[in-house]
């Protein structure tokens, strides 16, 4: 009974996900066949609503080279979100801003915190409150992609959305 309640649940988000046009995906490699499986819990795992917390899973926005102001694509992501936000008042979201390598540390935390607190007042504006939103920065101190091109720096400048 356990398991055949997890499957329809794993089924429901997974048709709510392929669903949405306008989502992100992104795609994870992982560097062990050890790893089988993933598993995710939650002190209160009655109260969640899986089709609104599946927009969380590593929803990310982009940004350009040295700025911190929303693209319009940045926008299509942040509008979705929204939506979840508004109809599941229980979610509280932390923003983790971030900067590709070029600059000094200091520089670029004060970036990661500039893209985090775009997305914050966007939220804010679109009747978020504030008291759900925690922003932090990590500068250029937690890359997902190690290479010095501008493809693997415009991964780096980012705002991850969890």
């Amino acid at each position: 009974m356990f398991f055949l309640r997890n499957k329809l649940h794993f089924v429901v988000v997974l048709i709510f996900l392929s669903s949405c046009s306008s989502m992100n995906v992104t795609e994870e490699n992982v560097g062990s066949d050890e790893v089988k499986t993933v598993k995710a819990s939650s002190a209160r795992s009655e109260n969640i609503n899986y089709d609104t917390m599946a927009v969380f899973a590593n929803a990310t926005v982009y940004f350009e080279f040295d700025k911190s102001s929303l693209t319009s694509k940045s926008i299509q992501t942040l509008k979705s979100a929204v939506n979840a936000l508004n109809e599941n008042s229980s979610i509280n979201i932390t923003l983790s801003g971030h900067a590709d390598e070029r600059g000094t540390r200091e520089y670029n935390l004060a970036l990661g915190q500039r893209r985090a607190e775009a997305v914050s007042d966007y939220f804010v504006l679109n009747g978020i409150s504030k008291n759900r939103i925690t922003v932090k920065s990590f500068g250029e101190e937690k890359p997902v992609a190690f290479g010095q091109d501008e493809t693997s720096y415009s991964k780096n400048r980012r705002v991850e959305i969890n």
